[in-house]
């Protein structure tokens, strides 16, 4: 659009002068950034995502964002996954099973909802719809438009648990067998590098947090953890600092690594977003530290036998 200035009525005079004497040109479609994405679990379940790209930025980390129980990918559709964007990373925003858009029709008609949840469904949030968003994530990565092997999850409460176990089992994944030393073969996982958790819940039904982080902490692996919690959070009970201390207990590094930040209030997981408390530029701090700067280059992750 013409910029406004104090000569506002010439450029309009001469602008209906240069349309009546020109032939008009149909402007350049603006390139789409945000699409609307299905994926389609193993076991058969839709999940709805929000997937803000960057076409041809092989190099752009990758960060999932998940909501909490009885929450959606809304969130941070509204305003926070954007932000990312603009920083450069490519983010996807999801609806586990059975929240928000992800949802089937029961044999009654009626729409699942989290009134449904059981046990078997959490584990298949770690096993299925997990695994499918990383699908999606390395389609994406082969296409070169984000590096899988800077990615991070930024979970609060509920999904914590989700995270915190689908990482583990991410960096648990063999590498191809496609080279005599080890160190060159081409990897299959070990691509979360970083976690964010947001009042995180300890347990869930199948599932522990602290089983997990006792395994991520190893500091072979260098997974960066940001830590965050209200300060008057009733239902906290200090689990979230347990956590943290679990983690940064025996890495020497952790000062650099993993963080701990309070936020004033008796607010949790979700209710702290949007509150102009600082959590949101911490994110974004704490992810580009460890994933924007982190030195990992694009590497194609087929196997070398099927190149």
């Amino acid at each position: 659009m013409f910029a406004r200035t104090r000569h506002l009525l010439c450029l309009t005079a001469l602008a209906i002068c240069w349309q009546t004497a020109t032939p008009t040109y149909a402007q350049p479609k603006k390139k789409q950034t945000v699409f609307q994405e299905t994926v389609t679990t193993n076991d058969g379940w839709p999940l709805k995502l929000t997937y803000y790209k960057h076409e041809g930025q092989r190099n752009a980390p990758a960060v999932i964002l998940l909501h909490s129980h009885q929450g959606d990918k809304r969130i941070w559709t509204h305003k926070f996954a954007e932000e990312l964007w603009k920083e450069g990373f490519a983010v996807v925003a999801v609806d586990l099973r059975k929240h928000g858009e992800s949802k089937l029709e029961t044999v009654t008609g009626a729409s699942s909802d989290i009134g449904d949840l059981k046990r078997d469904d959490y584990v298949r949030m770690v096993t299925q719809d997990m695994e499918a968003v990383k699908d999606f994530l390395m389609k994406e990565h082969q296409a070169e438009n984000l590096n899988i092997r800077k990615t991070g999850i930024v979970a609060p409460e509920m999904s914590a648990p989700i995270a915190l176990n689908f990482t583990r089992e991410d960096w648990r994944k063999i590498p191809y067998d496609d080279a005599p030393v080890f160190a060159m073969r081409t990897p299959r996982g070990q691509d979360i590098r970083a976690l964010v958790l947001i009042s995180p819940d300890a347990t869930l039904p199948g599932m522990s947090s602290a089983l997990a982080l006792r395994e991520l902490r190893d500091p072979a692996k260098q997974i960066a953890f940001l830590f965050c919690v209200g300060e008057e959070d009733s239902q906290d009970r200090g689990e979230t600092r347990k956590m943290y201390q679990l983690v940064s207990g025996r890495a020497r590094d952790a000062a650099e690594r993993i963080f701990y930040e309070t936020y004033p209030y008796n607010l949790r997981g979700m209710a702290l977003i949007g509150k102009n408390l600082k959590i949101e530029a911490h994110i974004t701090v704490f992810l580009k530290k460890n994933l924007l700067e982190l030195e990992d280059p694009w590497q194609d992750r087929r196997s070398r036998l099927e190149r």
